[in-house]
Parts: structure tokens; C-alpha cells; sequence
């Protein structure tokens, strides 16, 4: 201790209370010596001793009032009764009190160890209240810390959540609302006309089409979807749409478009450190020599529905698909034909229609895709999609997709069905017709 130990000494005889304070010979000490209850309390309350030897039996009162009187002033007080003798079960009941230790009169070489013991007692008993304190103070910080970023967090999430849904409605604004036509002069009727459907499986969407009209008897279609459904893939995604609204009127083959696709959005992602890709398809439909022509970029053939045989195949039956966009630049997209014929129907899609999973983890997969829309070739246009999406419903259980899902269909006249509209987000606007 820096200061001189403070010895409270409760004994009646002033010889034993000498006798005592021999034991503290060569320690910087100071001792006082009461022997009434009164002399107790104020000694407690004025000299504010570090530790109290007390004799058990007194003229006035004894040892276990002592300790009460201690234990209500001074809790932490330590208090080592130095008797002649103390009955067994009188020192248990003063332990079970609060009594630090005992020592008997003719052993006191035992003194200066029991109160060095008492004291160090006293000292691990401070540091662990310390520390107690200490972590609790620590853990109000730290609650308060975490309500204050709570709180932060909570905001810039709302913050995020509504310029996401500012993106998701801005992507969804980018979306073909109006369909160009192609009109039959001497009937002055539409030749081709679309429907589609559009559902992201997130806040934004890496899934996109467009129709691009090319001439009076051309109109091209296409279908893209971007590697991912996050905002990377949103942002890949109106690049994408930038350079076909640059390049797209002015390009009558399929091929050639996707190659100037594939270059620009290399040019771009070489830029970043992003490892980002596209699948893509286009196809331009000639009404004035009936036939379609197209180009894959590593994505899934679309569906060509003969409605005047009532079969459904794969548009591109052939081997070769190019690479995807993105990865490889300079890559060659080859073009095929196929022709076209009056009531034909052509469906394209993105990978998320069919990749739905049931409870059992089996994939409805693109072979059930295509029995679905063969079991429906005769529904009307307009509601083809709603009977293709019941099936998958049914065989997925459920209404939620973990992929994007983008459906564009393309009908040539005269018309299975005068009726129809285009679906978004799997909703029929009232204001949308077929074009």
C-alpha cells in the first residue's frame, strides 16, 4: 500500500491490543483501539480503517455484533477476529456473516499473513467491480454505438431501397410499350404483332428485349440476359440497350449486329474490373420474302409455333450457337434462315422461364417448356402466356421465380385471334393492345 495500513483494533484489554500491534513491527501502520460499540461506529465512520482486528468476546457486546455493525457501515471492510477461542459453530455462523479470517491469541505470527490475505482479497474484489464497471459502461457504449448505426443503416437502406425501385421503374419505363407495325398496304391491316412479358426476380433486372423496326417490311427482335440479377447486371443492361438503339435500325443482319453488340460491350467492361457476360438472340422478320432470319449469342433457341400443322420446334435446330457477348471480341455470329408462314408464331425467352425449380428440386427444364406450349398452340396469343405461366406455377408451386423472367412474342396474320395485349410483369394493362 502507498499509505500506512490503518488497524482498527476491538479489544478490551489494552495489554492484547499491545501485544497485537507488535505483529505489525517494521510496516508502515497506524492502529487505534476501541472496545464499545459507540468507540466502533465512530472509529468506522472517522478513521476509516483498512482492516478490523476483533476480539469475539467483550464486556459490552461481542464479535458477531461487531461484524453486523461493520458489515451495515463498512461493507467491504475486512474483519479478523483474534480470540482465545471460538466454538465451531459460532465461527461458521460469523463466516456465513461476512468474517474474513481467525486467528488465535498465542499463534499471532499468523496475523500479518491473514491480513496481507484480507487485503489482497479486498484489492481483487475492487478490480473485479472495476472491470465489471468497466464492461458494463463498455457495453452501453457499444449498444448505444450499434442503436446509432442501427439507425444509420436503417436509413441508407431506405435510401438504397428507393432509388432501387426508382431504377426498377426506370428499367421497366425502358421496356417496349408500343410495338412498331407492319402494315398490309391493300388491307391496311397489321401484319405482325407482338405480346410479351416481363418479371424481375429482384429490385432491378438483367433481362431485356426490344423490337426495332428496320424498313417497311423488316422488323427485328431481341432478346438479352445479362449475366446476374443485381445493379452490375442492370447497369450491363442499359449499355446494352444504348448501343442496339445506336446500331440496331441500321443492321439487316443478324450476325453482323451481334458481332457490333459483342464488340462495344467489350470495349466497355475491358475498362473495369468486372467479369460480366450476355446471352443474346435476334431475329429479323421479312415479311416481303416470308422468311426470318437470326443469330445466337449463347441463348436458348426460341420457339417457332406452326399454328397451320399445330406443331412447335426449336426456331435454331442447328448445332453452332456463338459465344456470348462480352467475353471474346472480335467473335463471329453466323446468320441462318428459316421461312415463315401465314399464322405462324414465334416465342422468345430468357433461361428463368424454365430453370424454375419444384419442391423437389427438379428443373421444369426447356423440353417440359416446349410440351407446355405445344399442349396450348391453340389458345390465342393474348392468352398463351398466362396458360404457359399456370403450368409452371403448378409444377413450381409457387409464384416467385429466383431468376428473371422476359417472354417476347412475335404472331404473323391473318391472326389466330383478333383479341390481345401485351403483358407486363405478368399484369394486362388495360391501355396496352397488340401492335
Amino acid at each position: 500500500m502507498n499509505s500506512p495500513l490503518r488497524i482498527l483494533i476491538l479489544e478490551d484489554s489494552p495489554i492484547d491490543a499491545e501485544l497485537i500491534s507488535l505483529e505489525f513491527e517494521g510496516f508502515p501502520h497506524e492502529w487505534h483501539r476501541v472496545e464499545t460499540e459507540r468507540e466502533l461506529r465512530g472509529e468506522l465512520e472517522q478513521f476509516l480503517p483498512d482492516v478490523l482486528l476483533a476480539d469475539y468476546k467483550l464486556p459490552s457486546f461481542n464479535g458477531a455484533a461487531a461484524l453486523s455493525i461493520c458489515r451495515e457501515i463498512s461493507p467491504e471492510l475486512p474483519v479478523i477476529f483474534v480470540s482465545g477461542t471460538i466454538g465451531e459453530e459460532a465461527a461458521v455462523e460469523l463466516l456465513k456473516n461476512g468474517a474474513t479470517d481467525f486467528v488465535v491469541k498465542d499463534r499471532l505470527v499468523r496475523l500479518m499473513p491473514a491480513i496481507r490475505r484480507a487485503l489482497n482479497e479486498v484489492e481483487e474484489r475492487k478490480a473485479r467491480r472495476k472491470a465489471q464497471e468497466d464492461l458494463r459502461l463498455l457495453n452501453q457504449e457499444l449498444e448505444a454505438r450499434i442503436i446509432e448505426r442501427t439507425r444509420e443503416l436503417q436509413k441508407k437502406n431506405e435510401m438504397i431501397s428507393e432509388e432501387l425501385r426508382m431504377a426498377r421503374e426506370l428499367q421497366m419505363a425502358l421496356l417496349p410499350r408500343c410495338f412498331p407495325g407492319l402494315r398490309d398496304n391493300a388491307t391496311r391491316q397489321d401484319t405482325v404483332r407482338f405480346f410479351s412479358f416481363f418479371q424481375p426476380s429482384g429490385a432491378v433486372s438483367g433481362d431485356f428485349f426490344d423490337v426495332i423496326k428496320v424498313s417497311e417490311t423488316q422488323v427485328g427482335v431481341l432478346i438479352c440476359d445479362v449475366m446476374g440479377h443485381d445493379v452490375r447486371a442492370a447497369l450491363v443492361m442499359a449499355m446494352m440497350r444504348a448501343l442496339v438503339n445506336e446500331l440496331g435500325p441500321a443492321i439487316t443482319e443478324p450476325g453482323i449486329l451481334l458481332g457490333k453488340l459483342n464488340n462495344g460491350l467489350c470495349a466497355i467492361l475491358k475498362q473495369t474490373s468486372t467479369a460480366m457476360f450476355a446471352t443474346a438472340f435476334y431475329l429479323l422478320v421479312d415479311i416481303a420474302h416470308s422468311k426470318i432470319s437470326y443469330s445466337s449469342a449463347g441463348h436458348p433457341s426460341p420457339f417457332h409455333l406452326h399454328r397451320r400443322e399445330g406443331t412447335v420446334g426449336n426456331l435454331h435446330k442447328g448445332p453452332q450457337n456463338g459465344i456470348a457477348l462480352g467475353l471474346i471480341e472480335n467473335s463471329l455470329y453466323k446468320t441462318f434462315e428459316s421461312p415463315l408462314t401465314a399464322e405462324d408464331c414465334l416465342i422468345l425467352f430468357t433461361d428463368g422461364l424454365f430453370e424454375v425449380e419444384a419442391p423437389n428440386a427438379e428443373p421444369f427444364s426447356q423440353s417440359r417448356l416446349m410440351e407446355t406450349v405445344q399442349a396450348n398452340i391453340k389458345v390465342p396469343s393474348s392468352m398463351l402466356f398466362s396458360a404457359i405461366f399456370g403450368e409452371i406455377e403448378k409444377f413450381a408451386q409457387t409464384k416467385h421465380f429466383q431468376d428473371d423472367v422476359c417472354l417476347v412474342g412475335l404472331e404473323v396474320g391473318p391472326f389466330y385471334s383478333n383479341s390481345g395485349a401485351s403483358l407486363q410483369g405478368g399484369r394486362v394493362p388495360a391501355e396496352a393492345g397488340l401492335r
